[in-house]
């Protein structure tokens, strides 16, 4: 039975049931059926093909948009013709109009789209003729224009506006339900059931009026769409003069003649008036007003409004406006952003001192004045010359990091292998990346146990070592032989971790910059080696062990995607094994999502947070998303924090209890509520950390250049790790020796369990401040959060803090492996928990738990300085057991980035800046500026013919280090340049070095060629041999080389294409290669990621300014100029 036949169904079942109390419920049910029926009816079945047919996806485009509705043959398309002189069919017939035609009505400086719609017919509605398109476009427009034939009498009316109410978009509603006044009409019983009805459960609905469930119906499918509606009647010179006065004097009605184009110039000052458009002219200080280029907008625009259409960052800039027209007393005016505009004002918008640059189509830097001809700077200056040479890494771009292949292989080879597998191998492929996830997780699982049964021994014995040699101190007197024992160890510790990361560079500080990096499609040195996992996670452990001031949790993202990287594909490069497993997943493509996997796996191993691992990949890393990729890491996190819980509870003796599922934990925060009279002090909160995050990534900056520019050989960067080392056992034991008096009674259960130092202490006591230095980052954040009133004292919170965010600041950056998350959330735990005691000292009356104020001020302090919301909200959520917090958590993270971003950038992009690494980011709003394909393309291009020689193949490898080469047929245009040609696609570097090495040649006469396939192009990744590794003869050099096969179907680009257009669609798509073509589809130019990356966008102290990097391509220039190298080819 179709849908329409079950409609029929109800609407007879409605109408012969008697209507009174005992089936009130039954008639709600069926209408809750029935407009369900009707809004499936609407939109279709994609999977079973109904609603088939062309739709009507039109561009919104111009000042507004009209929707031109009415019945077949009314003269919709002679009217379109008429004033938009568009050509649209016009006969005597029905359904001369079958889509959608686009027009544009230039009135009053404006340009107004109108969009001739088919005709349409009774029942358009419920799916007959093609009314749903009609009226699913009618939905998008600003208005809608319904053409009636005046001859036709009202009942054209009538229809029309049946079949346009009768729109039912998509379901809203709820369950838990409020009202404002007693429901009479509408049971909540009745409720429940037409909920239900739309397989809806747990939402919330709110009643401010007494509503019938027809009502209430309405509102679940969000039935009605109001716009401004104009009839217009055509004909009208078929009709009498008095019909024609009668449909005049009607609501909202004009009267026209397209034939004799009567009336036509009211109809259109009619449709002017109800779209509510008005223009304003805008004007440069000292010159006339512009009034050829007006600006339309609608009325009750405010300046605001005009600032964001001339740039979206010229708020930021304004200072004020002088207004001339009737929408102020005297003319000109100044006014402010809120100053609402009258048509035919005229405007002079006047920035501040400060300018932001801008590019126009010569790449030079111009500010607002030169881009726009309505805004007026106090300042006249205006820079025009080339960019200057700056001496730091963040800007500048080196030309030394080359991009990844994340495009689809659509090459003949390709499609030959795809062919010949068949489904049943995708099918396998699906299986097998399945049990390849599961491998990431377990092995990802396995090394985090590691880290962690490793930190714990060496921690152990560090401070079991240290204790009892103060023990037997305390009585001789010998304090410095415990202090100076202390030191060794922890510089032992350091040292070897400083050695392992000057043995492989790749393993310096956490390596989520790194990582970041490679999702985002950049081929970042050493980043997924063998060696830079065992050097990352010997690293972490002995300098967590050597007591500096870092954690394990950022290295184990790194880790878990170099488990991905390496599993994936089933060889290790450094060990020379190649098992011939998963030979499938050797591409760029596939070893991205598995690496995305990898370092979910990490971040929920360290956590314990399988979903915030997810959110943090897509949040932070991933270039590319899909449901089936979401599912893949979110099992590969799942698996990941499992095996650390089994692993774990076997390890500590009860096997089977679950109870620690990630190496953080924070322990449950039980009972801990929060009244609404508390959210401002939240906000507070959420601005310190800002604060406080932009400070310390501004020191760290200062310090990272500091230390490039003067710490750059390898005895000077031992130095200073075994200096920071012993700095940090100084001051350590320097807080110690101030707080000795502070002693606590041991009385919790959380200090019967942790280990406590009695140094300075009579015996059942315990030193606060030696408890917290003497356990891991991990202890001492979950001692802030957990320890009751009183246990530690405003001022040694406050010494603890300055003490510790200085040391985290000057320990991130030096040669070790090193996390930034715990140090965070120990430096925001302890203020966090200071302004706790301040509150309750200030408000007494108010509940005061400190361990709260410690949360919310960790996560405040971890915000300020990654600049992550989403990520760190689940993570903190799923890590502390407790989702009541995390509406207060979302609160903190949000305002701390917010004031953050004001200052500077979050803490990884600021050393992916300094790195000078290509990295796009996601916003495009960077690149919003007038520039061209042909202003930032890369030429001219060295292009191979489809049939190319083995010599010039050879000779260009030898001399460029291009990855990427265009393939064009080869005839000779006028020039006579003999690689002219239409484009016919891309063939890569490491394709053409295998086509060498492997002799896969032909002579011009060969009429049997044998292909290549894609294992031989496999076999040899991720390490492409070099073209140094070929040698020919004479007699090969003279052979051919047939690239069709080979080469893949690369995007194009035409040269007029602007900036915004191209950056959106290599990023999306990510592209490693984007072509230029002209109009005749030849190859002009080649835009890459360091095209797109020269321009990049920076904020400082609420300003936005787009600079021009200066591009460096080899290493000597690296060099020069004291840049940050991750590690050597």
């Amino acid at each position: 039975m179709g849908i329409l036949e079950k409609i029929a169904d109800i609407e007879r079942e409605i109408a012969r049931t008697q209507k009174n109390k005992a089936t009130e419920y039954h008639l709600g049910l069926l209408k809750a059926k029935l407009a369900k029926f009707r809004q499936a009816l609407m939109e279709g079945d994609s999977k079973s093909g109904a609603g088939k047919g062309e739709g009507f996806d039109v561009v919104k485009s111009g000042d507004a948009r009209i929707a031109l509705i009415g019945f077949p043959s009314v003269g919709k398309s002679t009217l379109l013709s008429t004033i938009t002189r568009t050509e649209s069919s016009a006969a005597s017939y029905e359904f001369t109009t079958l889509t959608c035609i686009p027009g544009v009505i230039e009135y009053n400086g404006a340009e107004i789209q109108l969009l001739d719609l088919p005709g349409i017919i009774e029942g358009a509605a419920q799916g007959k003729g093609r009314g749903r398109q009609v009226i699913a476009v009618a939905r998008t427009a600003d208005m809608v224009l319904m053409m009636l034939d005046a001859t036709k009498g009202d009942r054209q009316r009538e229809i029309l506006e049946e079949e346009l109410e009768s729109i039912v978009p998509k379901k809203t509603g709820g369950i838990n339900i409020t009202s404002t006044m007693p429901m009479t009409k509408c049971s909540e019983k009745m409720i429940h059931l037409i909920l239900h009805e739309y397989k809806i459960f747990n939402a919330q609905v709110l009643f401010r009026d007494d509503y019938t469930s027809d009502e209430f119906i309405d509102v679940v499918v969000g039935k009605r769409v109001y716009m401004p509606c104009l009839y217009v009647y055509n004909k009208i010179d078929q009709v009498s003069i008095e019909e024609v006065d009668r449909l005049a004097h009607l609501p909202n009605s004009v009267v026209i003649s397209c034939n004799m184009k009567l009336n036509i110039d009211y109809m259109l000052e009619s449709i002017w008036k109800l779209l509510n458009l008005i223009c304003v002219y805008t004007k440069k200080r000292g010159e006339k007003p512009d009034f050829e280029g007006g600006l339309i907008i609608r009325s009750n625009t405010n300046v605001e409004y005009v600032c964001r259409m001339v740039h979206r960052t010229m708020v930021d800039q304004f200072k004020y406006a002088l207004v001339w027209g009737t929408s102020v007393k005297f003319s000109p005016q100044r006014v402010g952003l809120s100053h609402v505009l009258q048509n035919d004002d005229v405007i002079c918008l006047m920035t501040d001192d400060e300018h932001r640059p801008l590019l126009d189509e010569s790449g030079r830097h111009h500010t607002y004045t030169s881009l726009n001809a309505y805004i007026t700077t106090n300042d006249r200056q205006t820079c025009t010359g080339a960019n200057t040479t700056f001496a730091t890494g963040e800007k500048l771009l080196s030309g030394r990091y080359e991009s990844l292949d994340y495009e689809c292989d659509e090459s003949e080879i390709s499609h030959m292998e795809e062919k010949r597998l068949g489904h049943q191998h995708r099918r396998r492929l699906v299986v097998v990346k399945w049990f390849v996830m599961l491998l990431i997780g377990v092995c990802t699982g396995l090394v985090a146990v590691f880290v962690d049964v490793s930190v714990k021994n060496l921690t152990k014995f560090k401070f079991s070592y240290v204790q009892n040699k103060l023990d037997s101190c305390l009585s001789e007197h010998c304090l410095f032989k415990p202090y100076l024992t202390w030191i060794g160890i922890n510089v032992a510790f350091v040292l070897v971790s400083s050695i392992l990361v000057l043995w492989e560079p790749a393993a310096r500080g956490s390596g989520i910059p790194q990582v970041k990096c490679y999702l985002n499609g950049i081929a970042v040195p050493h980043v997924l080696r063998l060696k830079t996992l065992i050097a990352k996670v010997l690293g972490v452990i002995f300098a967590v062990s050597g007591g500096l001031a870092v954690g394990k949790e950022g290295p184990m993202i790194h880790s878990g995607a170099i488990v991905a990287g390496g599993i994936s594909q089933g060889k290790s490069s450094s060990l020379k094994i190649d098992l011939h497993i998963f030979k499938y997943f050797r591409t760029d493509k596939h070893k991205r999502d598995f690496v995305s996997a990898g370092a979910a796996a990490g971040v929920a191993a360290a956590f314990g947070a399988p979903v915030g691992g997810v959110l943090f990949a897509l949040e932070e890393g991933a270039s590319f998303f899909n449901q089936q990729l979401t599912w893949f890491i979110f099992f590969a996190s799942m698996v990941s924090t499992f095996t650390l819980n089994v692993v774990t509870s076997a390890i500590d003796g009860h096997f089977g209890d679950l109870s620690s599922p990630g190496l953080i934990n924070f322990g449950l925060f039980k009972d801990v509520p929060y009244k609404w009279v508390e959210l401002p002090l939240f906000i507070v909160m959420g601005f310190m950390g800002g604060i406080f995050g932009a400070l310390f990534n501004q020191l760290n900056l200062r310090l990272t250049k500091f230390r490039h520019h003067y710490i750059n050989k390898r005895w000077l960067l031992i130095t200073e790790v075994l200096l920071v080392a012993a700095t940090t056992v100084v001051a350590a034991f320097l807080l110690i020796f101030l707080t000795m008096n502070e002693c606590r009674p041991i009385k919790t259960q959380l200090e019967l369990n942790s280990p406590t130092i009695q140094l300075f202490c009579p015996d059942g006591h315990y030193n606060t401040m030696a408890t917290i230095v003497f356990s891991t980052p991990e202890q001492a954040v979950r001692n802030l959060f957990h320890s009751e009133i009183g246990t530690y004292k405003a001022w040694s919170l406050l010494a603890f803090c300055i003490v510790y965010f200085c040391l985290t600041c000057w320990t991130y950056g030096i040669v070790v492996s090193s996390g930034l998350f715990i140090p965070s959330l120990l430096i925001g735990a302890s203020w966090g928990r200071l302004f706790g005691i301040g509150i309750h000292t200030l408000f007494p009356s108010i509940y005061f738990n400190p361990g709260k104020y410690a949360l919310f001020g960790a996560a405040s302090q971890l915000g300020g300085i990654m600049r992550m919301t989403i990520s760190l909200a689940v993570i903190l959520i799923e890590a502390t057991g407790d989702i009541v917090l995390g509406l207060p958590i979302m609160i903190v993270l949000t305002v701390a980035k917010l004031t953050g971003d004001y200052f500077n950038e979050g803490f990884f992009d600021i050393h992916i800046a300094l790195q000078s690494v290509p990295f796009l980011p996601w916003e495009s709003e960077v690149f919003s500026s007038p520039l061209s394909a042909l202003s930032v393309m890369s030429t001219p291009v060295m292009k191979f013919k489809t049939v190319e020689k083995v010599d010039t193949i050879y000779r260009v490898l030898r001399t460029e280090t291009h990855h990427g080469f265009p393939v064009v047929d080869h005839h000779t245009d006028e020039s006579n340049d003999e690689r002219a040609g239409t484009f016919q696609g891309v063939v890569l570097r490491h394709q053409l070095i295998t086509m060498l090495r492997k002799r896969n040649f032909i002579s011009l006469n060969d009429c049997l060629r044998d292909y290549l396939t894609m294992d031989d192009f496999r076999e040899s990744y991720p390490r492409h041999p070099s073209i140094e590794s070929v040698y020919l003869t004479d007699e090969e050099r003279e052979l051919y080389c047939d690239l069709r096969p080979y080469m893949y179907l690369a995007y194009t680009v035409s040269h007029h294409s602007t900036l915004p257009r191209i950056f959106s669609m290599f990023r999306s798509l990510g592209l490693r290669h984007l072509i230029v073509v002209n109009d005749k589809n030849e190859v002009i130019g080649m835009i890459t990621r360091k095209d797109l990356a020269r321009f990049r966008l920076t904020h400082t102290k609420g300003h936005t300014s787009i600079e021009e990097l200066e591009k460096i391509d080899d290493y000597a220039d690296v060099k020069r100029y004291h840049l940050l190298i991750v590690s050597d080819h």
